[in-house]
């Protein structure tokens, strides 16, 4: 490295000072064409590429941006969704307690077929120790699925005799636990009666 050095210098030493500026000037010459022709092009080339790079990465980083919002916005929906749903849970978790606290209070009107045929029965029975004469009875049970009291029996009594005795017999089950309904009285001249009486509950 040293011996060249020196040989640069005893090269320009032997020049005079026009040729020294004739060749410093063709030096020059020839960096700014390797510049020009090699250096400036490549770096051209570069500066267009992380151009491009940078644009590009804009362009993603505004769609992320918009991304996270829509993603945002989705996470605020869900969780007004989701606290709609507990609320819901837990009002249908209120009302089925209430509805299982007043089953048990009500225990004793859970339909029972046995139970109802003996109602009836017992209804017959009744009347005749009342000194009522029975001429016949009909009963029908309907089912109805909206609210907790989802069954009913309607009985239609046919009796005859006297009009007080007829009046034992109905304050007789005007206070039982059950929840019984006389609906409705038909009375003719010739002391012939007709009692409709409704036997409500519920079926599990």
């Amino acid at each position: 490295m040293k011996e060249l050095i020196n040989q640069i210098d005893e090269f320009f030493y032997s020049k005079d000072e026009k040729e020294t500026m004739v060749i410093y000037a063709l030096v020059v010459a020839l960096i700014a064409f390797i510049g020009f022709y090699f250096i400036m092009p490549s770096a051209k080339h570069y500066r267009g590429h992380e151009y491009k790079k940078d644009k590009r990465m804009a362009i993603e980083l505004k769609q992320l941006t918009e991304e996270k919002r829509k993603l945002s916005e989705k996470i605020v929906v869900l969780n007004k969704e989701i606290k709609n749903l507990v609320l819901e849970k837990a009002a249908l978790k209120q009302q089925r307690d209430y509805y299982n606290e007043l089953a048990k209070l009500l225990s004793f009107v859970v339909f029972n077929q046995k139970k109802w045929g003996e109602f009836v029965k017992n209804l017959v029975v009744n009347a005749k120790k009342e000194g009522l004469k029975v001429n016949g009875f009909t009963n029908e049970v309907f089912s109805n699925n909206k609210g907790l009291i989802n069954k009913k029996m309607e009985i239609s009594l046919r009796v005859s005799g006297e009009y007080k005795n007829l009046l034992y017999l109905m304050y007789k089950y005007e206070n039982i636990k059950d929840l019984l309904r006389i609906e409705s009285l038909d009375i003719n001249s010739n002391k012939d009666y007709v009692i409709k009486f409704v036997l409500y509950g519920y079926e599990k």
